[in-house]
């Protein structure tokens, strides 16, 4: 009898010790209150219509190094050029079609799912600071990560793209995220955030995928009104 008492009340404690863990966990709100407080505030990057970012790309897996272009407008047009001297990698998207080409020369349009996640991705201006523009988005944990406690976001986005999102215990700023798609684990990793107009970015992006790493090195970013020919279709490429 004694013994049936002690175990009775050792799962009683193990369940009050679970339920006090889950309890120190903040709500979705809060974490996005306080990572879109760290990274300068929504009134701030609600008036953002226009991005541009200059830096380094270096793939590591190849031994190759190069110039990184990222410009955007709302909202979610995009165009990155990778140029790595003997050729360019570029994406880019006028809001509806989404294209990639190659240092081949060659240009295709982005296949479906893919294409949908990029223009939930690409969003510009407040938008990704906004939980509820995910199907699915759950605190599900508190671990380490990158040498930092975070916590971990599940997410389910509209696309149906899984995708797990780490935020910054201590600062709330996101540490990373990692993306599971047909090609396997993407995962991308922020550091070294500095303040540009008052918006704190990540200036080096680790982007990990099955063949290797490739780093995103950030130098200057701007948010004057981008040259709108920069999101015009390439040739090849129609609606």
């Amino acid at each position: 009898m004694r013994a049936i008492q002690r175990a009775a009340l050792a799962a009683v404690f193990i369940l009050g010790a679970n339920t006090r863990v889950e309890a120190q966990l903040p709500t979705v709100q809060q974490v996005y209150d306080k990572y879109a407080s760290a990274i300068g505030g929504r009134d701030v990057w609600a008036k953002v219509n226009d991005r541009a970012e200059k830096g380094t790309a270096d793939i590591t897996f190849a031994g190759i190094s190069g110039t990184y272009e990222m410009y955007r407008a709302a909202p979610n047009k995009l165009r990155l050029i990778i140029d790595l001297g003997m050729g360019k990698v570029e994406q880019g998207s006028d809001g509806d079609v989404v294209w990639t080409a190659q240092p081949d020369g060659s240009v295709a349009k982005m296949p479906e799912p893919d294409a949908t996640y990029a223009r939930e991705a690409n969003v510009t201006g407040p938008t990704f600071l906004d939980h509820t523009a995910f199907a699915k988005v759950a605190v599900t944990g508190q671990e380490e990560f990158d040498g930092v406690p975070c916590y971990k976001v599940s997410i389910t986005t509209k696309a149906g793209r899984e995708r797990t999102d780490y935020f910054e215990v201590a600062t709330g700023l996101r540490r990373a995220q990692l993306v599971q798609s047909a090609a396997g684990l993407q995962k991308t990793v922020y550091r070294d955030y500095k303040a540009f107009e008052g918006k704190m970015i990540a200036t080096k992006q680790v982007l990990t995928n099955p063949q290797g790493d490739i780093v995103l090195t950030i130098n200057t970013v701007t948010f004057t009104p981008n040259d709108s020919k920069l999101f015009d279709l390439p040739a090849g490429i129609s609606k």
